[in-house]
């Protein structure tokens, strides 16, 4: 008998003996043993997880000799021929080279006719994502109607480019990844029956190459099982087989924690020798890390440890105690950053050598418990410092030499939530002048900017209500606050009136009663009436048109910056007229003085 592949002899015969996926198996059971068969099913999943398998077990279980079963006798001839794969009644179809539209209405020809000698004709049609649209289209009414001893299964790697109507006819399996452990025990199985000894970190990197595929990791152990007559280390096994082994990454992983920077770059090029993807090292590393963390986060929040052999679970005991968690963080997300930069480049093994020069130059950061203790410490302190007395205590008969000085009173009360009864000599507020009378009407109403630039720091709420006000003294002593319409309600609020009170205590050392009025509006001449845009295009254009002012320009190779009102001695001002361009205006536009 000729030699099988791994793959192929130990393929599973039995719904028991498909691993890694009691999902599918448990329903396809109990839908033969219940004899609920739908007329179509769709497997999908990442490769070698067992759609092709599972779907030719389901055909041994209908057309077994000895009867419809879940478990089927795999010794008839029906069972046999679907085995080797020349039954004439399950049809293997490959969707990639069977994709056109003239396939199909082959198939929909021969679905007419009945069976040889099976229950029912089973059409397996693997990749059926390769299926052209038109291909898909004149499937549909045979997919949803088909004879009766009919049976698709289709299997797929990538069912989202299977069209919505071949899905909404057809009961969907999604196939899992096998898991590692699973995965190991496997290999360990099969290894045990071919008669050799493999160590458990060969398994490991095997399962860890293989991504979840069981084929994958059976054409990888069929390579090692080539190897085992001769005698070789596993870092030579592995080397062999391209495989990054753990010791290079274990030994890479440390030296970035220790940011030991020359063993980083021996370790890469030593990869690189080897014929390493640089991708496929960064991958590693990303892994190496990953489990760091989880590792590291088990020490504190329990999580799950990831599946490894005991002697690696030992080394990143180790290496945990090296770093912190938010250490790993920035590790892994520059890491996850750079596979993408290796990826990409033109020049991988550079790229991976300015990763590690990166990794390993980076600053440890503390864990957040770690700066919670210390602060804890110096709240401690200060505290401890606060406690002292002022002055030295004196026990009976003895005077100390230097009396210690106390340290500063720092107040600890927290800052009242904008509000002017905030009591005054606050930590964070301006010092208002202390004066040592009480201010009268007249002095407040000069001062009263002074006081608007103060209260603006003091309380930034009732600055803003008090913008743009006017303070007119009036003859019993009290204050008449004019404020813009806009905040004459809000003003004259009580509270509002009691705060501005109290402010008033606190700067002028004189609360005043408050007439509120609303502050007119100021005349086209009032200096305090802001000029539009417009007006101020105007003196603008007048003052460029002013053939003195270009002369000046000409002259002394100037430029005009900006136009600003020139006060006199006598307080008026002086500019170019609009009308005229003659010195009677409010802006300056010549060269007098």
């Amino acid at each position: 008998m000729p030699y099988l592949v791994l793959a192929r002899k130990w393929r599973p015969q039995t719904f028991d003996e498909v691993i890694g996926q009691p999902h599918v198996t448990q329903i396809l059971r109990n839908s033969v043993e219940s004899q609920r068969i739908a007329h179509a099913y769709l497997f999908t999943g990442s490769r070698g997880v067992g759609k092709t398998s599972v779907a030719r077990i389901l055909a041994r279980c209908l057309n077994c000799e000895k009867g419809i079963s879940s478990l089927p006798c795999n010794e008839c001839s029906n069972c046999q021929e679907i085995t080797q794969g020349n039954s004439m009644d399950v049809i293997e179809i490959d969707g990639a080279s069977n994709r056109g539209i003239d396939n199909i209405r082959e198939l929909r020809e021969t679905v007419r006719y009945r069976p040889g000698k099976s229950r029912f004709k089973v059409y397996i049609i693997d990749e059926v994502h390769m299926l052209t649209t038109e291909a898909f289209n004149a499937l549909l009414k045979t997919l949803e109607e088909p004879p009766e001893h009919v049976l698709f299964l289709m299997a797929t790697t990538e069912p989202h480019k299977i069209p919505a109507t071949i899905l909404s006819r057809c009961q969907r399996f999604d196939f899992r990844r096998i898991p590692m452990d699973l995965t190991v025990q496997h290999l360990k199985k099969i290894v045990g029956r071919e008669h050799t000894r493999l160590s458990d970190s060969v398994y490991y990197a095997v399962a860890r190459e293989a991504d979840g595929s069981m084929r994958d990791a059976q054409s990888l152990l069929e390579q090692l099982l080539a190897f085992s007559g001769e005698d070789l280390t596993d870092e030579e096994i592995l080397d062999l087989l391209g495989v990054v082994d753990r010791r290079s990454v274990h030994r890479l992983g440390r030296a970035i924690l220790e940011g030991d920077l020359p063993t980083c770059l021996r370790v890469a090029a030593d990869l690189y020798r080897r014929g390493i993807d640089s991708r496929r090292v960064c991958q590693q590393l990303c892994d190496h890390f990953r489990n760091l963390l989880f590792f590291s986060l088990a020490e504190t929040e329990g999580s799950v440890q990831p599946d490894l052999p005991e002697d690696e679970k030992g080394i990143l005991q180790e290496d945990v105690r090296k770093t912190s968690t938010e250490s790993l963080y920035l590790y892994i997300q520059m890491l996850l950053k750079g596979e993408e930069e290796i990826r990409r480049s033109t020049l991988p093994k550079m790229a991976l050598e300015m990763l590690l020069v990166r990794l390993a130059q980076l600053p440890r950061l503390s864990s957040l418990e770690q700066l919670m203790g210390r602060i804890a410490q110096l709240e401690q302190a200060l505290k401890g410092r606060d406690s002292e007395p002022s002055e030295p205590r004196r026990a009976s008969g003895c005077t100390p030499s230097v009396p210690p000085v106390a340290p500063p009173a720092v107040s600890s009360e927290p800052l009242a939530p904008l509000e002017i009864s905030m009591p005054p000599g606050g930590v964070d507020s301006p010092a208002p002048p202390a004066p040592q009378r009480a201010v009268r009407a007249e002095e407040a109403a000069q001062r009263w900017s002074s006081f608007l630039e103060w209260i603006q720091d003091r309380d930034p709420v009732l600055g803003a209500k008090l913008q743009n006000s006017r303070v007119l003294p009036n003859p019993d002593g009290t204050l008449t606050l004019e404020v813009l319409e806009l905040f004459k309600d809000r003003v004259s609020e009580p509270q509002t009136l009691a705060n501005l009170s109290e402010a008033t205590l606190t700067f002028f050392s004189n609360p005043f009663q408050w007439k509120v009025e609303v502050r007119p509006t100021p005349s086209a001449d009032s200096p305090d009436r802001p000029r539009s845009r417009k007006t101020r295009i105007n003196h603008t254009r007048l003052v460029m048109e002013n053939p003195v002012f270009q002369d000046a320009l000409e002259i002394l190779g100037g430029e005009l910056l900006d136009i600003k009102p020139l006060r006199t001695g006598s307080g008026k001002r002086t500019g170019v007229d609009p009308g005229s361009g003659s010195p009677d205006g409010d802006f300056l536009g010549n060269d007098s003085p």
